[in-house]
């Protein structure tokens, strides 16, 4: 936001503005989100043995942690905490992760540079 604040009121403020949030999200999606999902995860096999109850508790823990960043944070917890399991479920290597994450910032580098 501070960098779009110092672009003054130009027309294109308002997608520099929305670009720098889209950024902004983004970095805490991945870095926060996966701090606590990974903690999430390392408490719940911890706290029990069983299957269904670690999935309970570490889905807690993903909405805990997402609630302090109110309302907007605890649905991005809900939906990272679903797209983490289902991608659990699928045999997915790090090339694949790599090029997604590469299609996303290459997406936000276009983007910015319209």
């Amino acid at each position: 936001m501070i960098f779009s604040l110092l672009d003054g009121f130009e027309k294109d403020r308002y997608i520099n503005l929305y670009l720098n949030l889209y950024y902004l999200n983004l970095m805490i999606a991945l870095t926060y989100g996966v701090i606590v999902s990974i903690f999430g995860d390392w408490l719940s096999k911890k706290v029990s043995k069983r299957a269904y109850t670690r999935e309970i508790i570490s889905f807690l823990i993903h909405c805990g942690f997402g609630a302090v960043l109110l309302a907007s944070g605890l649905g991005s917890a809900i939906l990272f905490f679903i797209v983490d399991r289902l991608l659990g479920r699928l045999k997915i290597g790090w090339l694949s992760v790599t090029i997604a994450l590469f299609i996303v910032v290459l997406v936000f580098i276009i983007m910015i540079n319209r």
